[in-house]
């Protein structure tokens, strides 16, 4: 039996490397299934849609501030927040890229205190260069923050476990890069970890996490 099976792999070599992209996929989402309750949390990201508290889908986005392919993300994250009251977003700031993401991430959470996150969000990633601070503070001024206040609140201590959370996260899932997704349905029994940007892929996830059946 041992001879015949070595002789499948031998002729058949894509077996082996099937079997580990599967065990790589389902060791991913058993991850992200532990990690998934911190993941949801509003208090440590900003949530977005059209009607966020009858949503149906979360699709959850890791993202850096000075990640290129997280600003190329921007067009598909709008729409999905403006058209599809089935979903809700949660944002959340990975920031891997250089120090200035950091900086950037407190600014942005910070932003919140003021109601402002979202227009601040996206300006931020319209930008392009490193988001000094003094860049962070035109940016800012231009949405109508307050600048000082939002300097004074980017240094609360809370800020830290936000972002510290979601590297966790992101580490359990072994994903070491952005953006990153995640797509589950609140009420069924679906999930889907999409590395990198993949537009057909979240929107494909999105119609079968609609379409779950309840968990359990």
């Amino acid at each position: 039996i041992e001879a015949i099976v070595l002789e499948v792999i031998r002729d058949n070599p894509e077996i082996i490397v099937d079997a580990l992209n599967a065990y790589a996929e389902r060791e991913a989402a058993e991850a992200a299934a532990a990690a998934l309750p911190a993941l949801l949390k509003e208090e440590t990201g900003f949530v977005a849609g059209k009607n966020p508290a009858a949503a149906k889908v979360a699709v959850i986005e890791l993202f850096d501030y000075h990640c290129g392919y997280c600003k190329r993300a921007t067009d598909l994250v709008r729409d999905i927040t403006k058209t599809d009251p089935a979903v809700k977003v949660i944002l959340r700031d990975l920031p891997l890229l250089r120090k200035e993401s950091d900086q950037a991430a407190r600014y942005a959470l910070a932003a919140r205190e003021q109601g402002k996150y979202l227009d601040y969000h996206f300006a931020l990633l319209a930008q392009s260069g490193v988001l000094t601070e003094e860049k962070l503070t035109e940016v800012a001024k231009s949405v109508g923050l307050d600048a000082a206040r939002l300097k004074k609140d980017a240094a609360a201590a809370k800020l830290d476990a936000a972002i510290e959370s979601n590297f966790a996260a992101a580490q359990r899932m072994r994903l070491d890069g952005t953006p990153s997704f995640i797509v589950t349905a609140l009420d069924g029994d679906f999930m889907r970890v999409i590395p990198g940007l993949d537009e057909d892929a979240v929107r494909d996830a999105i119609a079968e996490a609609k379409k779950a059946k309840p968990a359990g």
